[in-house]
């Protein structure tokens, strides 16, 4: 009989990959190597996380033959809402087979949003978020806004082209005249400089440091992640695994004074585009951060760095000439039973990155 149930590690591990490859054009599956980390992957994220609850399993839709033909991976996530704790759910890796589209997927949801969770969060597509506000969720538009900053314009533009359907040939065509534009621009319009006051040296950033910072840049927020040194520890872990997405970067920023400004965490990439993961300072100094990070990146090779828009951060990144965009992905779709719990994200009064998302989960 079909349904919905729980994950179960040691049936349906390989039936869960097999289902991503198909879902997603992954060949994981082709290489034995390359599936066993893809296992190791998944079971780290979904079944070992420091978080997990017996409460809030991941999901997955069985056939009437007993075949896995959908999953929803889901990831326990201790918030805070006006001082009072808050039971969050992230909503990760949700995939059906294309053989088994609408009812199962339904179904999965259903499931998912009859949890124990007071609030369920992910970010999605455009169709991912009709079926989501199909079933009662919503978007939280302040929080689905990305933020781009070229640092060597003519090669962004022929990323953007080459992204958006140009041909390799015209690409090719083009490529010497985006290099000549941005060895102009560097003559006219100064890439990022090191900053200066009150910026004075920068180091890796610890656990305990990241926790101070992200402490200290959450408390006026009406919603805001919990953590601990031991949970940081496991993300940094597994953010530093995915060696696909560029070097992991985690840089604390210090004044004159040997005080902690803010911090960033981020995915360097030369020659691509650089993702952040999380950004954020004490009061006053975003400023600093922003275009220490943006130096870090540009000295290092990058084309553009990207992330995800903080709504309190937005006058400071426009005046960095930061490029605003929907889309690809990027909306930020919540869920609750209480709608009131969620005016926080709906207003923009949530500390909400890239961490507090599905996106640092996916393979």
């Amino acid at each position: 009989m079909s349904g919905v149930r729980p994950f179960v590690k040691d049936t349906d591990l390989e039936q869960v990959a097999e289902l991503n490859r198909t879902v997603f054009g992954s060949s994981e599956s082709a290489v034995p190597w390359r599936l066993d980390s893809y296992l190791s992957h998944f079971a780290a994220v979904f079944l070992n996380n420091p978080w997990r609850d017996p409460a809030l399993p991941s999901l997955v839709y069985e056939d009437g033959d007993g075949r896995i033909r959908g999953f929803l991976g889901v990831i326990p996530r201790p918030m805070v809402r006006d001082g009072a704790p808050l039971k969050v759910a992230i909503s990760s890796q949700f995939m059906v087979h294309p053989g088994a589209r609408g009812r199962a997927g339904l179904q999965l949801l259903k499931e998912f949003f009859s949890g124990p969770q007071e609030m369920s969060i992910t970010e999605g597509s455009d169709s991912a978020r009709t079926i989501w506000e199909r079933l009662g969720g919503t978007t939280s538009l302040p929080h689905s806004v990305r933020w781009t900053r070229p640092l060597r314009p003519g090669r962004y533009a022929l990323s953007f082209l080459k992204q958006h359907g140009v041909r390799s040939i015209a690409a090719m065509a083009l490529t010497p005249f985006c290099f000549a534009a941005d060895r102009l621009l560097a003559r006219l319009a100064p890439p990022p400089s090191r900053p200066t006051w009150p910026v004075a040296s920068a180091e890796e950033l610890r656990e305990s440091e990241c926790l101070a910072c992200v402490s200290a840049a959450s408390r006026d927020s009406a919603l805001r992640p919990e953590y601990d040194e031991k949970s940081l520890k496991w993300l940094f872990g597994i953010l530093a695994e995915k060696k696909g997405r560029g070097q992991f970067r985690k840089v604390l920023v210090r004044d004159a004074a040997d005080q902690a400004l803010g911090w960033y965490l981020y995915y360097l990439k030369p020659a691509g585009m650089s993702e952040v993961v999380q950004l954020g300072a004490k009061k006053g100094s975003l400023s600093g951060v922003v275009r220490h990070l943006f130096h870090d990146a540009w000295r290092q090779g990058a084309i553009a760095v990207s992330g995800r828009l903080d709504p309190g951060s937005i006058e400071t990144l426009l005046a960095e000439r930061c490029l605003m965009h929907v889309g690809a992905g990027s909306w930020a779709l919540v869920h609750s039973r209480r709608r009131e719990l969620l005016e926080p994200l709906h207003r923009g009064d949530a500390f909400l990155t890239r961490l507090e998302g599905e996106w640092w989960a996916a393979r």
